[in-house]
């Protein structure tokens, strides 16, 4: 290409400068002509002096400074709506890029007309293990890894989102489309993009030689469980009620939620019968599942040693033993309760925020409303044509044998087996 168009590279930033060096020093090596290149940082209200750092080291790069943390979404939709290239590239603050990595995500892009973005490869900090290689998502709306074959290293592909991390998007269109939902604030907020650009009329391509290196467990770690669980809840509603057909929507919603309910249980280790009338005859109706002990503290245990090496890879292992260490205190606080009060039932705060992921979805329901009618009016592809993109639509979360029974018997009783499986043939 001897034309490159004019790109803005946006990277957000939280008290994070520690990571700000590499991550600029990589992006002022990068094989792109200067003259065509633009640098932003928006600051969420960083207390660490990273503006300053930033200013007095790359005093080249733009720099939007907020008084307050906007999130992810409304900080990268500021830097957008500020930046002068015809793309935009959202790359994470702890993140360093390959010298190709822009000339990648622009050649893709340009490589036809109805693409509006493109994501590139993520690889660990030291470069020998993927961190996003393609993105799926199940029925409903949580956004993930797959872990089947990936694709070709030098092919393009389609994909429903790329990860905002290393993401390249037409600007324009972009904005055309309304960004980043800022009601997201973080997480899946580029799975609901990708979605929306689908549905829209545009693609979404994977160009796996885009390389960027991502230190991990930066900001994200620093953010309680419970939080991340109201994010990730709240988040994954929010998309599927805005982006389905109202045919799917009704099949879809109520199974999302009864999901919803049975992950707080798990995750929030409740043991039902301590919630039961005492005779047998009103102990409540048979679960779904079988070969559950019927032990709380033994199910706990089950829990703690299957969830530990996700949450490593995910959060990184300092938070998950500071987690564990307030478990073990919480389980002895539990136990002295249970004693001396037996009306009183403490639970984790990460059941709590399954259950204000809930309730901020009924607040918000007449702005997804309308929002969901914006994006219906305008609507160019079927969801026959988009669900395919899902890739593995049935993918649990959390993978545990009790939550997997009862996901499949909702899917069937509900029929969304039989969505999914209209689309593959």
């Amino acid at each position: 290409m001897s034309d490159w168009p004019r790109v803005s590279v946006i990277v957000v930033n939280m008290d994070g400068q520690h990571h700000l060096k590499p991550c600029f020093e990589s992006l002022a090596e990068l094989e792109y002509p200067s003259s065509q290149l633009e640098l932003i940082l928006v600051d969420n209200g960083s207390q660490d002096d990273s503006v300053k750092y930033v200013r007095r080291n790359f005093p080249h790069v733009r720099v939007i400074e907020n008084q307050q943390n906007e999130g992810f979404a409304g900080a990268n939709n500021q830097g957008t709506r500020a930046a002068t290239g015809e793309y935009a590239a959202f790359l994470n603050n702890d993140m360093r890029a390959h010298p190709t990595w822009l000339r990648e995500l622009v050649s893709a892009a340009r490589s036809a007309g109805d693409v509006a973005a493109v994501g590139g490869k993520i690889l660990n900090w030291e470069g020998n293990a993927v961190d996003f290689e393609g993105g799926a998502q199940n029925f409903y709306g949580m956004g993930f890894q797959p872990h089947d074959a990936p694709p070709p290293e030098d092919q393009l592909t389609e994909m429903l989102f790329g990860c905002g991390g290393s993401l390249l998007v037409d600007r324009q269109t972009f904005l055309n489309v309304g960004g980043f939902d800022e009601d997201y604030f973080a997480y899946f907020e580029d799975v609901d993009l990708g979605w929306r650009l689908w549905l829209l009329g545009h693609r979404v391509l994977y160009a796996p030689r885009a390389l960027t290196y991502h230190r991990g467990h930066g900001t994200s770690s620093r953010i309680p469980a419970s939080i991340v669980a109201v994010l990730y809840e709240r988040n994954a509603l929010y998309s599927i009620i805005k982006n389905y057909d109202e045919q799917h929507l009704l099949k879809v919603l109520p199974v999302a939620l009864f999901l919803l309910t049975r992950r707080a249980m798990i995750f929030g280790h409740i043991d039902k019968q301590r919630f039961r009338m005492p005779r047998s005859a009103s102990s409540g109706p048979a679960p779904l599942q079988s070969g559950l002990p019927s032990d709380s503290s033994e199910l706990e245990a089950r829990h703690i040693r299957r969830e530990f090496m996700p949450l490593v890879r995910e959060l990184g292992l300092r938070t998950v033993l500071r987690e564990s260490v307030r478990r073990a205190m919480l389980w002895v606080y539990v136990r002295l309760g249970q004693r001396l009060h037996g009306e009183i039932a403490l639970v984790r705060r990460h059941l709590l925020g399954h259950l204000v992921a809930a309730d901020d979805v009924i607040d918000a329901m007449p702005s997804l409303m309308t929002k969901r009618a914006q994006v219906q009016s305008r609507r160019k592809r079927s969801d026959a044509e988009i669900l395919p993109l899902f890739d593995t639509p049935f993918h649990p979360h959390p993978p545990f044998e009790e939550y997997v029974a009862v996901q499949e018997v909702l899917t069937r009783l509900f029929e969304i087996d039989e969505i999914f499986q209209e689309q593959a043939l």
